[in-house]
C-alpha cells in the first residue's frame, strides 16, 4: 500500500491556467466483494488502513509543502486501498508555503466519492478523472512572499525584457497593499526622459474571467503620472500575484478554475477545483 500512496501524494504536492472546465462523477466499480469490505470495516483493518495512509500522505506532502496542516483520508476497504480506490482525500492547512507560493489558508477535498488513482511502474494512473475542491486564503504578507519567490521574480523580468524593448518602463520593485477591503499595486519604476525613479500605486479590484482571477477597473493613484490605464491593466493582469499563486495548484494537463474572489478583513478569498483528466488507456 505504500507505494501507492506516495504516488497519490505526488499527485497532491505537485497539483504544480487553463480554460474552465467542468466534471462528472462516475458509478464506483472494481470494488471488493461487499462482505470483504463489511469485514474490513467491523475488524478495524478499513481504520487502520487510512490511518496509515494519512500519516504517509502528511509525511510526504511535508517535503514539499510546509506548515501546520491536517490530511484525511477515507477508503471502502484496505483491499480497496491498495489498487489505488479511495472515497476521499482532503487537507487543511495554515500558514503554508509550496514552491514558493505562501498561503494563510488552504483547503483541498476531493468531490466525487469515488476515485480510483492505480499506479503503473510507480506513476499514477488516473482511471477516472480527479477533482478536486479548494479554498485559499492570502494575506497582504502571503502574496508579497509570494512575489519574492524566484519564478515570480521571473515574470517581472520577462516584463521588464519588454518594456525595454519597446521604451516604457522598468519596474524596480514591486509590491502589493490592501488597505480598507482594496487592492493596491505599488510599483517602483524607470521611465524614460524622466530623471527619477517614480512611485506608481494602482487600485483594483478583483473578478473572476474565464476561470482566473483577474483584475478589473485599474485606477492610478498618482495624480502627477499620465499613463495608458489600458496598458496598465494589460501589464497588472500578466503579472497578477493571485494567479500565479493558484497557479501552483496545476499539474498533469490539470485544468484550474475559480469559481470566486473577494477580499474581506483585508485578506483575499479564492475558491473553485482542479480536475486532473482522465488517462487515456495505453495501446
Amino acid at each position: 500500500m505504500k507505494r501507492f500512496l506516495l504516488g497519490l501524494t505526488a499527485v497532491f504536492i505537485s497539483i504544480n491556467c487553463a480554460m474552465a472546465v467542468d466534471y462528472a462523477c462516475v458509478p464506483a466499480y472494481d470494488l471488493s466483494h461487499g462482505a470483504s469490505r463489511f469485514m474490513s470495516t467491523i475488524t478495524g483493518s478499513k481504520f487502520m488502513g487510512e490511518q496509515v495512509a494519512e500519516a504517509v500522505m502528511k509525511k510526504s506532502i511535508a517535503k514539499n509543502m510546509h506548515g501546520k496542516m491536517n490530511v484525511q483520508v477515507t477508503s471502502y476497504s484496505v483491499k480497496d486501498l491498495k489498487k489505488g480506490i479511495f472515497k476521499s482525500f482532503s487537507l487543511k492547512g495554515k500558514n503554508l508555503e509550496l514552491d514558493g507560493v505562501h498561503f494563510s489558508s488552504l483547503k483541498m477535498k476531493t468531490l466525487c466519492d469515488f476515485n480510483y488513482v492505480a499506479l503503473n511502474n510507480k506513476k499514477p494512473v488516473f482511471k477516472e478523472a480527479l477533482p478536486i475542491a479548494f479554498d485559499a486564503v492570502f494575506s497582504e504578507e502571503d502574496i508579497n512572499g509570494t512575489m519574492a519567490s524566484p519564478a515570480y521574480k521571473k515574470i517581472i523580468s520577462d516584463v521588464n525584457k519588454f518594456g525595454g524593448k519597446i521604451g516604457l518602463f522598468n519596474i524596480k520593485s514591486n509590491e502589493i497593499k490592501i488597505r480598507d477591503n482594496k487592492f493596491y499595486y505599488v510599483f517602483k519604476v524607470a521611465i524614460p526622459l524622466v530623471k527619477n525613479v517614480q512611485n506608481v500605486v494602482i487600485a483594483s479590484d478583483l473578478q473572476v474571467k474565464d476561470g482566473e482571477i483577474d483584475f478589473v477597473n485599474t485606477k492610478l493613484v498618482n495624480d502627477s503620472l499620465t499613463v495608458d490605464l489600458k496598458k496598465v491593466d494589460r501589464v497588472i493582469n500578466y503579472i497578477n500575484p493571485l494567479a500565479f499563486s493558484l497557479d501552483i495548484l496545476e499539474n498533469k494537463k490539470a485544468d484550474l478554475t475559480v469559481k470566486n474572489v473577494m477580499i474581506k478583513d483585508d485578506k483575499v478569498y479564492s475558491d473553485g477545483y482542479v480536475v486532473i483528466p482522465k488517462d487515456l488507456p495505453e495501446n
